[in-house]
């Protein structure tokens, strides 16, 4: 096979590389000496080799008959930019602790595999390694170094196909764009960013952009770092992974504005969702802004997680999403000065939702602490943070539109009718009638008629209600009637009506107010007995019966028989008023709500 003009006089390097390739081996130029950035920049021409070799060994032009084991090389420095771009073979690309001053350019190849570990790449104007289009079986850079001033990325691996992504330990760095470029990449198995994985970018996109990207098996980002001052950390819009997202164990991420630190909008995650022991931090925006995001198992924020946001929209975000499984919000602490700590509006949690134990939830500005409305829980609702606060304590919560199966669990029915009374900023009647019958499905119905009357309360007492006459009926029926849910109270008024009339009849009777009625056979007046005094009060003060008393003992012409016909009158309309209502609140034709 002819060799190129250029390559006719390999080095001994380089021919013992080609022989190496051809046998399968590894060729080994550090041995057991010491290998950092140092001493890979004072190697010699005995250590170096030229990116062209590397090119023509993979296109199969050097190692005909290359081992399947393909090009292995340790302890060596590369001279010029690795150029494999539109290269299809079946030679793999292994660097171990090599140097590459310029990176590797293996945009739209297909090869069985590029393997970097503990290497350093950079360049100047490029992405140091651009894979964009890339397909291969393993992409693996771990503890690698990677550095680049390029708006495309530090790592480009946009659109590309890989089974399987590994940057394990990997610290990657670029002032000018993303440190790790992956727009629409499609991987079938896993990916893993952990065990000191680090991404610094700059600007608009994100330092890890994952942006359409899709991943088979889980996302694994376990002990990381990712930062970028001017904009996201992680974004992730519309990813699409096949089992679990773990964002845990010493994860750190920092970003800038209002697409958030870690961005999993429209997401869908088949698995679990992990933030555990995550610290967050974004003073201009969100922490994590996952609207619209499905996942199918559960959501797990605990284990001393911290994230710090800023702005109306809040710190955490899951607004419009979908958990298959539970959300867990335990030992965490969710802070902004200045908007929402947590907004789960119209998310909807299959099983249960735990926001109870450590977790610490601090809200400020125009905006509630916790927002909550419209949360649709399938399981039970547990809620008892160890801190809820706000600097106005009736913007902490809003849970109008918040279902749930059951009874809440962790706080009890007065600690819950007190923080919808004075930890919410505006009057709802859902959260009550939400809690009613819940305690009316357990079989409390006398508790769910005390919630109902305490929301009643608060639609008074809070100015739910405009209108001067809407007031007054709503605090005649709440004294008469319990809003409706007590009209016992209303046969206690009729009884009292009847007691006042009888006492009325006897004293003014005596006074001479009632007087035996004259008949035929009998001109002459008398005072009426103490029954007929009774009796006559009991006709005054009850719409419907009648005890005949006033045929035998009748009213008289004298001031006293006057004031008790004026008296009758009175006492029979406010007796009709009691009967009226007490027929009113128990069909509960007054139980607006």
């Amino acid at each position: 096979m002819a060799m190129p003009a250029s390559l006719s006089a390999l080095t001994p390097v380089e021919r013992a590389l080609v022989e190496h390739v051809e046998s399968g081996k590894l060729l080994d130029l550090a041995g057991d000496a010491p290998i950092d950035e140092t001493a890979m920049r004072s190697w010699d021409e005995s250590r170096s080799v030229r990116a062209q070799v590397l090119r023509h060994i993979i296109r199969g032009r050097l190692a005909g008959d290359a081992d399947p084991h393909g090009l292995r090389l340790r302890g060596a420095r590369i001279a010029g930019r690795v150029d494999l771009e539109n290269i299809t073979s079946t030679v793999a690309l292994d660097l171990r602790y090599c140097l590459l001053s310029e990176g590797i350019n293996a945009r739209d190849a297909h090869l069985p595999a590029i393997i970097l570990k503990g290497c350093r790449l950079s360049n100047s104007h490029e992405p140091a390694l651009d894979a964009a289009g890339l397909s291969a079986a393993v992409f693996t850079c771990s503890e690698t170094e990677i550095t680049a001033h390029s708006n495309r990325g530090a790592i480009r691996l946009s659109s590309a196909h890989l089974d399987r992504l590994d940057c394990s330990g990997s610290k990657l760095h670029n002032d000018s764009g993303p440190a790790f470029d992956a727009d629409s990449l499609h991987i079938e198995q896993e990916a893993f960013l952990r065990g000191g994985f680090e991404a610094i970018g700059s600007g608009n996109r994100a330092a890890v952009w994952l942006r359409a990207a899709r991943i088979g098996g889980s996302l694994d980002c376990r002990h990381a770092m990712l930062r970028n001052d001017f904009g996201p950390a992680l974004e992730a819009r519309v990813i699409h992974i096949g089992h679990g997202m773990f964002l845990r164990r010493e994860f750190e991420a920092i970003g800038a504005g209002e697409n958030g630190t870690i961005c999993l909008r429209g997401g869908h995650i088949d698995g679990t969702l992990d933030f555990e022991g995550a610290h967050l931090h974004n003073p201009s925006g969100p922490a994590i802004d996952a609207d619209g995001l499905q996942v199918g198992d559960n959501v797990t924020i605990d284990g001393g997680f911290k994230a710090v946001g800023a702005g109306e929209r809040g710190t955490l975000i899951f607004n419009g999403g979908n958990f298959g499984a539970q959300l867990i919000c335990t030992d965490a602490t969710v802070c902004n000065s200045s908007g929402v700590a947590l907004s789960a509006d119209r998310l909807q949690v299959e099983g249960n939702v735990s926001l109870q134990g450590e977790l610490c939830l601090t809200g400020g500005g125009a905006r509630v602490t916790a927002h909550l409305a419209g949360l649709r829980v399938g399981g039970f609702f547990l809620f008892s943070p160890k801190e809820l606060t706000h600097r106005d304590p009736q913007r902490r919560l809003d849970v109008n539109g918040l279902v749930y199966s059951g009874l809440p669990k962790g706080i009890d029915t007065d600690s819950w009718l007190q923080i919808l009374r004075e930890g919410t900023s505006e009057y709802a009647a859902q959260p009550y009638q939400q809690l009613a019958a819940a305690h009316r499905a357990a079989g409390h119905d006398h508790e769910a008629r005390r919630i109902l009357i305490e929301q009643r309360r608060a639609q008074l007492h809070r100015h739910a209600l405009t209108g001067r006459g809407e007031r007054a009926w709503t605090r005649l029926t709440g004294l008469t009637l319990g809003y409706g849910y007590q009209p016992w109270r209303a046969l206690l008024g009729l009884l009292g009506v009847l007691v006042v009339a009888s006492a009325l009849a006897a004293v003014l009777g005596k006074h001479g107010g009632l007087a035996t009625v004259q008949t035929p056979g009998n001109t002459t007046t008398g005072r009426c007995t103490l029954v007929e005094y009774i009796g006559v009060g009991l006709d005054l003060g009850s719409p419907l019966i009648s005890t005949g008393a006033r045929t035998h003992c009748e009213y008289t012409n004298t001031t006293p028989g006057a004031i008790l016909t004026v008296s009758g009158w009175i006492l029979r309309l406010l007796a009709w008023a009691f009967a009226t209502l007490f027929i009113a609140g128990f069909t509960g034709a007054v139980r607006k709500t």
